[in-house]
């Protein structure tokens, strides 16, 4: 059983802890000496091109020296098996790092649809001196980006795409939407000019290209064994730089909008982001128990849904918990609470929501980009949604089953299968006396208690304290979510020594249970 708390991206378990011990001791390396450090990563950047250098100068080289024997022998019909032969291996040579890249996916804008938006990216781009943008595409997530496609491979020569997320622009504020761009767009710039942003381009391609030669069943034996372990490794390596681009980016935006302007984005991105994830879209796919098509009103529904006021609670809930995870290895984006120190930026005790949204800048475009991004959606949906509907009427089917059967015929496991299936596709509001039910006959149960103290704390009922300190002290499994509700109730209950106490449990959990995954794996 799981609790419906937010999955913060940080949190992530990294794979190998060989990798996470390397970034550490490079980290120290980095802060001691920097200049080393870029110096190192420079001449590591440049490897993958000089081991593919090296293989294409001895393998042709040879094909030249054979070449030139067969003309000394006057060997014309091996000389012409031998041209054909090169040619083959030159083609096959091209295709290991030609790859053809997919555009991104959404609604290509223009500056005549869209004049006022263009030209809050131009004066960015200028200030920024960042390179030329290819296209601006609009999409449903709820995020801003920036994608590099290679045109020739892993030679370069990039196309640049700038992709925004329709509900990012009506999550925030003009203001703080033009620092998340501005963030995007120093991306391409780089800490220290070219160098920089090449350094944080060709981590990402060196590491495909280990997992595209892992994957190619002939030709890639010469350069397998060399970017399965230079992939990987500089993809370590170069972790520092990368996590020093995030704050240089961040700082670059502060400079050029606004330091209070960019921190309050990084926190309603989170915020908006836990809204989505919790609410909006389990409400949403509820539809799915009667619809066997996908509606035609996704992002419709969603941006009204964001123009709602959230639940004061929820924003302090989700806020409190992204507040008290750490940065960890397992991404290159430190975790908020190190952005906003970083950015000199102090909570405030209330923090009210964007009175203006970032939507104006598409002006009267807004709806029927809309209508588009709705088609979009709707046609990718077209494979996966029934699906969907085939899983919400397997968990009625089964709720109908159970709801058939006298309760003193079931078991306690049937009992809770019934209140979490009730709490998926029925009425919710039901299911806190259906566990208070079940723990008169279960009074032991770990996951009994756990959605007790779920429900109860989310309610800000005291009642749900004593349910999640038996989770803790009975259940390492859902202890983090434990001590993170308890985090969170203490907060909202103005208890900040009792709230610190089960931070610093849910944190030390956290590396635990990380280290336990990482021997598991």
């Amino acid at each position: 059983m799981q609790w419906p708390v937010p999955q913060l991206q940080n949190l992530k378990v990294s794979p190998h802890e060989a990798v996470d011990t390397l970034v550490q001791k490079i980290e120290v390396v980095a802060k001691r000496d920097p200049a080393y450090y870029r110096r190192r990563l420079q001449l590591l950047a440049g490897l993958g091109y000089g081991y593919i250098v090296v293989v294409f100068v001895l393998l042709f080289g040879g094909l030249w020296c054979l070449r030139q024997l067969f003309i000394a022998m006057q060997n014309t019909q091996g000389l012409g098996n031998l041209n054909t032969f090169a040619g083959l291996i030159a083609l096959g040579f091209g295709s290991l790092f030609f790859v053809r890249f997919e555009v991104p996916k959404g609604v290509v804008l223009t500056r005549e649809q869209v004049p006022q938006l263009f030209s809050m990216i131009d004066e960015l781009s200028s200030a920024l001196k960042a390179p030329k943008l290819d296209s601006v595409i609009l999409d449903a997530r709820m995020n801003a980006a920036i994608a590099q496609r290679p045109k020739f491979g892993f030679i370069g020569w990039h196309t640049n795409y700038l992709m925004i997320g329709l509900p990012l622009m009506q999550a925030l504020s003009p203001d703080q939407f033009k620092a998340v761009l501005a963030h995007e767009l120093a991306h391409l710039c780089g800490d220290d000019g070219r160098v920089g942003a090449w350094i944080y381009r060709v981590r990402r391609t060196w590491y495909e290209l280990a997992e595209r030669f892992e994957n190619t069943p002939a030709g890639g034996w010469l350069f397998r064994g060399f970017f399965s372990w230079y992939g990987p490794f500089f993809r370590a390596y170069s972790f520092v730089h990368a996590r020093a681009q995030e704050y240089e980016a961040d700082r670059r935006a502060a400079d050029l909008v606004g330091a209070h302007h960019k921190a309050e984005a990084l926190i309603w991105l989170k915020v908006n982001n836990s809204q989505l994830s919790e609410v909006f879209y389990p409400d949403f796919q509820r539809q799915a128990i009667a619809l066997k098509s996908p509606p035609d009103d996704y992002m419709s529904t969603l941006l009204k849904a964001l123009r709602e006021e959230i639940d004061s609670d929820n924003i302090q809930h989700w806020l409190a918990l992204y507040l008290a995870a750490e940065s960890t290895n397992a991404s290159t984006h430190p975790c908020l609470a190190d952005r906003l120190s970083a950015l000199g930026y102090a909570v405030p005790d209330s923090l009210l929501p964007p009175a203006q949204r970032a939507v104006t800048l598409l002006g009267d475009q807004l709806v029927p980009l809309a209508k588009q991004l709705d088609q979009l959606w709707e046609k990718e949906q077209k494979t996966s949604w029934p699906t969907l509907y085939q899983r919400s009427q397997h968990k009625l089917a089964r709720l109908d089953r159970l709801n058939a059967k006298a309760d003193h015929l079931l078991t306690v496991e049937e009992k809770i299968k019934r209140s979490i299936l009730t709490w998926a596709v029925a009425e919710k509001r039901t299911v806190l006396p259906m566990f208070q039910e079940i723990l008169k006959e279960a009074p032991n149960h770990p996951s009994v208690h756990s959605w007790l103290g779920f429900l109860l704390a989310e309610k800000q009922n005291e009642a749900g304290v004593d349910h999640l300190k038996f989770v803790i002290e009975n259940d390492l499994a859902l202890k983090g979510s434990a001590c993170a509700w308890l985090y969170s109730f203490y907060l909202k209950q103005a208890q900040p020594e009792l709230a610190e106490q089960y931070r610093q449990e849910w944190q030390a959990h956290q590396k635990l249970w990380r280290l336990a995954l990482q021997e598991r794996s």
